[in-house]
């Protein structure tokens, strides 16, 4: 690469990092706030749960912005965004300001990662593009790896409130982005439809408030996404493609995705509140059992790829499913044990889903013509943040139902956190299922081609 190339990759990476970062600081810091603010918790869901949503959307919004707007000026509008709902949660006195804070965080850090995409893309060569993205995945990594342990220090020993403020130094990326992205006109011609995508934000966070809140909002929320399909089907530029969802085995692909990606970011939110409850721990010891596995990941997450390469993507996640399973249904056994074992079987999970996620992002675009990549990425970009999103909805909603027993091995009176991660294996289980029916669709889809092609004159 030019010594321009490397100054813009080292910049996004920088960027990238602190996105990512904000995405999973709050979670150890969930315990805290709930105790100052005195909240449920289905009421603290919402600083990830808030966050998550907006950053669905968010990142398929941008990527569809970039072929109308030029990227370094959508990179500049993000990142200041960004710092913008930063500075103001920092300043935020009240709960209801704490969560607008998080959705003007979500809105700009979205920007990140979508256009990181479409730079490696766009303005790297293909024998380049993979390396670019190397970097990217691994910043990914680190950012999850450190957060956790981060936001444990900042919570304990600062508070968390100052969790707020650790993004604005993103902003030191900016001028050398401004300096490395190469200068674009504004597309012509081009539309946007803004009303699907206010439709299917506003639809999916009233369902979520529906389960958590009031059935009145899950009514909104059906009716606000009948409007957003009835939107969709006649715009012209759709902000979801219909005709990629009438593909069998794409369809069901995202389905595994949003599943998967569900039950990490429900584990993700349960363990800090589970590690103070059953543990007592403080928000900087909660950081340290979540650290190694994060680390490990970032270490060992590259390999995962070349396995995929060399086994098939579907063997590679029939195998991580069942050890993310063995783990969660470890976790529901062993609540109220050593810390340490946490800390082993959460890096289980964490190493499990690397391996689901490079698998899975190769197997998507399997069923996929070369023409449908890009909108069919995008589409299981957006389907992986919604399962993220709704994981600690439904699972802090689960956790005030209180529950009685169901795991037999378990001593610990912590029902409804060890019910919470048997559900969890039962959901991880279901994605081999919803799998093994894309095999057969696609072997049968091969074979149909196969016996056309042998049946064509020569």
């Amino acid at each position: 690469m030019t010594s321009q190339q490397t100054k813009l990759v080292f910049s996004l990476c920088f960027a990238v990092l602190f996105a990512v970062m904000s995405g999973t600081m709050f979670n150890v810091a969930l315990p805290q706030i709930a105790k100052d603010y005195s909240l449920l918790p289905t009421q603290v869901s919402w600083v990830v749960v808030g966050y998550g949503v907006i950053f669905a959307i968010g990142s398929v919004t941008y990527g569809k912005l970039a072929d109308l707007f030029p990227v370094r000026r959508l990179i500049v509008v993000g990142l200041s965004i960004f710092c913008l709902g930063s500075i103001c949660g920092f300043f935020a006195g009240h709960y209801g300001f704490v969560i607008a804070a998080r959705l003007i965080q979500a809105s700009g850090a979205a920007a990140v990662p979508a256009l990181s995409m479409i730079v490696a893309t766009k303005y790297f060569p293909p024998e380049k593009r993979g390396h670019v993205l190397g970097y990217v995945s691994s910043t990914v990594a680190l950012g999850m790896g450190v957060g956790p342990i981060l936001s444990g220090l900042v919570t304990q020993f600062l508070g968390w409130s100052y969790l707020f403020l650790i993004p604005v130094i993103s902003l030191f990326a900016l001028p050398l982005l401004q300096k490395t992205l190469p200068a674009e006109k504004p597309a012509s011609g081009g539309s946007f439809d803004a009303l699907g995508a206010v439709l299917l934000a506003s639809g999916i966070a009233s369902l979520l408030l529906g389960l958590n809140v009031s059935g009145w909002f899950f009514l909104a929320g059906v009716i606000l996404l009948a409007l957003f399909v009835v939107q969709i089907r006649r715009s012209p530029s759709p902000f979801v493609q219909v005709r990629l969802l009438a593909n069998k085995p794409y369809r069901l692909l995202l389905f595994i995705g949003m599943l998967l990606y569900f039950c990490l970011s429900s584990a993700l939110f349960l363990l800090p509140l589970l590690l103070k409850e059953a543990n007592g721990l403080q928000a900087g010891s909660i950081g340290l059992v979540l650290f190694p596995g994060a680390i490990l990941t970032a270490i060992l997450g590259s390999h995962f790829g070349k396995l995929s390469d060399r086994f098939g993507s579907p063997a590679i996640m029939r195998g991580a499913v069942l050890v993310m399973s063995l783990a969660f249904a470890a976790l529901s056994t062993i609540i109220g044990f050593s810390p340490v074992w946490i800390g082993v079987f959460i890096a289980f999970v964490n190493l499990s889903f690397s391996a689901i996620q490079s698998s899975l992002g190769s197997y998507v675009s399997r069923p996929l013509d070369r023409s449908e990549m890009g909108v069919g990425m995008g589409l299981f970009n957006l389907s992986t943040f919604l399962g993220n999103a709704i994981g600690p909805a439904l699972a802090s909603r689960f956790l005030e139902l209180e529950t009685a027993r169901w795991n037999l091995l378990t001593t610990s009176p912590y029902h409804s956190f060890s019910n919470a991660f048997l559900l969890l294996v039962a959901v991880a289980l279901s994605s081999l299922l919803v799998l093994a029916i894309v095999q057969l669709h696609m072997r049968g889809g091969k074979r149909a081609a196969r016996q056309q092609k042998e049946t064509l004159p020569t």
